[in-house]
Parts: structure tokens; sequence; C-alpha cells
């Protein structure tokens, strides 16, 4: 099958998030007066986990998970921080972590100028469009499609609808996403009728059905290319 667009994700498949997280929390953390140790920072990633993956399911707003996360965190350590002037400072701290995942730009410089590449993310604007413009990937990049502005979220199959939209209406067999999450990449490409390749280990198990799997980014690039 020879793909048109190519839709990738942006947390753990292009972007670093984990590393960007670690370090944008340790910041506000000590800005805030709050210890910051390992189980501050496992506690953390608990929480707002499950609260993203509740606003996937349509359970809750990007403005409440900002805001609830560290109110939950601050409940969860004893802490008397102020949660939304905690969730900004962590905000803007998240944006300058524009690391790449091993293999990044190489895809990207493979790929730009054959086929369009389009970052399709639920992440947050201020945060994904600074990481963007920080990082060698703008350049190659055709356009981002944020769930914040869009008014729906992966996986909603309105979310892809608007994508394809403004991507100009290509056969949705003739679109292929990288993404390295189940629940909202792979379950919502399939519900959107494009192709569908998860990044994950060798040993991960698929529970959707997707089309193709890849363990380094470079490995997707005879698949996009096909």
């Amino acid at each position: 099958m020879k793909y048109d667009v190519i839709l990738l994700d942006a947390d753990e498949t292009l972007f670093d998030y984990r590393r960007a997280a670690r370090e944008a929390l340790a910041g506000t953390c000590a800005a805030f007066g709050v210890p910051f140790n390992e189980e501050v920072h496992a506690r953390y990633h608990a929480i707002n986990d499950a609260l993203w993956r509740l606003y996937e399911q349509g359970g809750t707003t990007q403005e409440a998970l900002r805001v609830g996360r560290f109110e939950r965190l601050a409940a969860a350590l004893g802490a008397s921080f102020d949660p939304a002037a905690f969730n900004a400072a962590y905000t803007a701290a998240l944006g300058e972590g524009a690391y790449l995942r091993e293999g990044a730009l190489e895809l990207c410089r493979a790929l730009s100028g054959k086929r369009p590449l389009y970052i399709a993310t639920n992440g947050l604007v201020a945060t994904q469009k600074r990481r963007l413009e920080k990082s060698p990937l703008r350049p190659l990049i055709s356009d981002m499609f944020i769930s914040e502005e869009i008014g729906f979220q992966k996986p909603r199959k309105e979310y892809f609808d608007a994508v394809l939209a403004a991507a100009g209406n290509p056969d949705p067999s003739r679109v292929i996403l990288l993404g390295d999450s189940l629940t909202s990449d792979m379950a919502g490409g399939r519900n959107a009728g494009v192709a569908t390749c998860w990044l994950a280990p060798e040993d991960a198990v698929d529970t959707v059905g997707c089309d193709y799997r890849v363990s380094a980014l470079p490995d997707f690039i005879p698949i996009a290319l096909a």
C-alpha cells in the first residue's frame, strides 16, 4: 500500500516526554519549595497518566486535567502549593524540554519532502507548539493538529475527521499513523479507517490489532514509503 499522508504522534513517539516531564517537575518543585525525589516523580506520573486516560475517554477536560493533577499531587504529598500556579510553571518548563527520541530526526528527514508529515497530538497547545519550534523537526513538519484546538481528542473519530479535512481530505486508506499508545493512537486510527503502526517494545502485547509495529523509529521509514 502506498501512503500519501503520514501522521505522527508527539509524546513518546517523536519527543522524549518522560525526560522533559521529569526535568520540568523537578524544577517546578524546587521553585515552589517542594522536595523532589523518585516517590514524588512516580506519584505524579501515576496521577497524570490516569487523568490523561480519563481525558481520552471523554471523562474530563484538559482544563480540569491541568490543575486537577496538581491538586491531587498536593493532597498526596500533604503540600500546600497553589495547584494553578504550579501547573502554569510546570507547563512553561515542559515546553522547554524539546528532547527527541532516538531516530526521530532521522525518520523525519527521510520522509519529509516525499510525503506530508503531520503531528497528531492530545498534548497541551502551549507545550507542544513551543517544543516543536525549539526542535530541529520544525522545518520538516507540514502542520501540527492538537486536540485542544480541534475540540476533540484521540481516539475520537471526530478528531481524525478534522485532521484529515485539514490535510486535504485524503482517502483514509492511504493515510498511516505512527504512535506509541494503543488506546489513543492505534484505537483512534482504526476508528478513523487509517493504517496504524505501533511503536512499542517487541514483548508488548497488541490488544488492538495494528497494521504494523516497530520497535525503533527508523524501522517505520520503509513502511511509510512502501
